[in-house]
Formats: structure tokens, C-alpha cells, sequence
């Protein structure tokens, strides 16, 4: 019995463990594309004193799924967004410069 019980704690730890994991890895895979992404508005937004309209303004060509994403919210404010799953999306907010998951 006692062999039975530290078999489902060890299987539970590890499975606790791969999940953290990978959702850590996950979380720090979106914030170093999105930073790719917020580095070139922020360079367009010094060279052209305004912040671009669409992610074409960029030179990047928009492509359907393919993340991340841009969106202008007015002249001074912009987020950089992630689709996770149905309903859920990682976004970062020039305003606050933090990003923070929705669900």
C-alpha cells in the first residue's frame, strides 16, 4: 500500500511539474516574440513620431495565424496580442508595459 501511494505522489509531482513547465516555457516563448514585434513599433514610433497603423507599416507582411499580433487602439496606445486557445489571449499593453493573460 505504502508503495502504491508514493507511486501516485511521485507521478503526480511529475506531471505538476511537466505542466508548469511547459506552460512557464510557453509564457516566456510569447513575451520573447512579442518583444521582437514592440521592439519595431517602438523604432517606427522614434523615427516617424506617430505609432504605425497596421503591422505592414513595419514591412512585415500580415499573414493569417501567425502570431503575434498588433493592434493600433489610438495615437498614443497600441497592444501586442496572442490567441491561446478559444477564448483566452496573452497581451501586452504599451500603456502599462505589462503583459497579462485574459480569459
Amino acid at each position: 500500500m505504502r508503495k502504491i501511494i508514493i507511486t501516485i505522489s511521485v507521478l503526480t509531482l511529475t506531471s505538476i511539474g511537466s505542466i508548469t513547465y511547459l506552460i512557464i516555457s510557453n509564457t516566456n516563448s510569447y513575451i520573447k516574440q512579442g518583444s521582437i514585434l514592440i521592439k519595431k513599433v517602438e523604432e517606427y514610433k522614434q523615427q516617424y513620431n506617430k505609432l504605425p497603423k497596421t503591422i505592414t507599416d513595419l514591412n512585415i507582411k500580415e499573414s493569417t495565424g501567425t502570431c503575434p499580433y498588433y493592434e493600433l487602439i489610438d495615437s498614443t496606445k497600441y497592444i501586442v496580442y496572442f490567441n491561446i486557445g478559444f477564448d483566452n489571449s496573452f497581451i501586452y499593453n504599451s500603456n502599462t508595459k505589462e503583459w497579462i493573460e485574459t480569459p
